[in-house]
């Protein structure tokens, strides 16, 4: 089966899952006494790695595993997909539209027991009861209680040192000499170039097998080295194409969510540099917006210079509640950082937008999969020593009539 008819049949194939059976609703598949739902699960950034890694591994494993149904998943709403811009553009190219999609809001609220699922670009999820198969490259969260409720049997294939997912998705795609997909092997070639910067040797975001893959990739597409950096330049550009989004669609366009116990904090990773957004007019609103149930707002600014490739970050802290301390020792935390040493220092020239702090950041090697446990673990330090003793505190549902101010 090609990709594209494959992809024209997932919301059939989710559809016969999550609806009562019918004879109607499996006459077209093999019938199988243990058939089962794999859903093939991408991270809610939905950036064009998670999102390939997600579509193209479902495809392998529906090839070659006939007696069960994998499906992908883009873990974002639908509404959210116009933000996506370079996803967008290279679904474009490959003739994958918007309507054989499916995404985060196709799904029930409430899943049954019997459906497995396939994490790709992260490993901690609300799903992890489900949970029998991890391909990702971030680093290990061993300690997040969802990471903990994980099957002892699910398979983990986790590489930090892996610049793409999409390359250990490459690896099982090559593996085997079926299923071969023009558009998958384009898919994942591609991914590979953006996710590694072209390979570039400041950045340093590659290892060996990212660079086998994209070479056997490049046999497989009949395409040459000297072809990448037209494709790279081409895949930023349309990234970074934000004329048709609002500044808050700006945020969301790239944004994890980092929660504890306690409070969740949005990491908005964005296309142009933070100092840069913030002196757009209507900015401030934007982040209200954004981050209306937040006490923290990270922002994490990359631009790549069209002109030579070279990449420049920042980083901005935010605190909608005034909670400057908050905010300092996070800071604290980001700067002093040695594992990896993020060598932040301030802008040239200071900015007061919203009390916030504004650093610059010198390791361009360093992205937000380093920088997001930093601040988890800053977070967690805070809430422990801020802990209240609950037995010693009286909270009143309206204001007592004590003469108290």
């Amino acid at each position: 089966m090609c990709f594209q008819r494959y992809l024209a049949q997932v919301r059939t194939t989710l559809g016969r899952h999550l609806t009562e059976t019918s004879p109607a609703a499996w006459a077209a598949v093999p019938t199988h006494p243990n058939r089962k739902l794999h859903l093939v699960l991408g991270n809610e950034s939905c950036d064009l790695d998670s999102a390939v890694s997600a579509m193209t591994l479902a495809f392998v494993y529906a090839q070659r595993n006939r007696e069960h149904d994998y499906v992908p998943v883009l873990n974002i709403p639908r509404r959210d997909y116009p933000l996506k811009t370079e996803v967008g553009h290279m679904f474009g190219k490959c003739g994958i539209s918007e309507p054989v999609l499916l995404f985060r809001d196709d799904l029930p609220k409430e899943m049954t027991r019997d459906i497995s699922v396939i994490l790709v670009d992260h490993h901690v999820s609300s799903l992890a009861p489900n949970v029998t198969q991890i391909l990702d490259h971030r680093p290990l969260d061993d300690g997040a209680p969802d990471y903990k409720l994980l099957s002892a049997s699910c398979e983990k294939n986790i590489d930090p040192t892996v610049g793409s997912c999409a390359t250990l998705v490459a690896e099982r795609y090559l593996a085997e000499n079926e299923p071969r997909s023009q558009n998958v092997a384009q898919l994942l070639h591609a991914t590979i170039v953006l996710d590694t910067i072209n390979f570039s040797p400041t950045a340093k975001r590659f290892g060996p097998r990212d660079q086998c893959m994209v070479q056997n990739l490049e046999l497989e597409l009949g395409l040459g080295k000297d072809q990448r950096p037209q494709l790279f330049d081409e895949l930023v550009a349309a990234r970074a194409d934000i004329s048709k989004l609002k500044l808050a669609e700006v945020l969301r366009k790239d944004m994890k969510m980092l929660s504890t116990d306690r409070q969740e904090v949005p990491l908005a990773g964005m296309p142009i540099l933070v100092r840069d957004f913030v002196d757009k007019k209507g900015a401030e609103v934007a982040v209200k917006e954004f981050a209306v149930n937040s006490n923290l707002l990270v922002l994490l600014g990359m631009y790549v210079d069209p002109a030579d490739g070279q990449v420049r970050r920042d980083v901005g802290l935010i605190s909608l509640s005034g909670q400057s301390q908050l905010v300092e020792r996070v800071r604290q935390a980001l700067v002093k950082s040695s594992d990896p040493d993020l060598q932040l220092r301030p802008h040239d020239v200071e900015t007061q937008f919203m009390g916030g702090c504004f650093l610059r950041q010198d390791n361009v090697q360093a992205t937000r999969k380093h920088i997001l446990p930093i601040v988890k673990e800053a977070l967690l330090d805070w809430e422990a020593e801020h802990c209240c003793d609950c037995e010693e505190v009286i909270y009143f549902k309206e204001k007592p009539q004590l003469g108290l101010s």
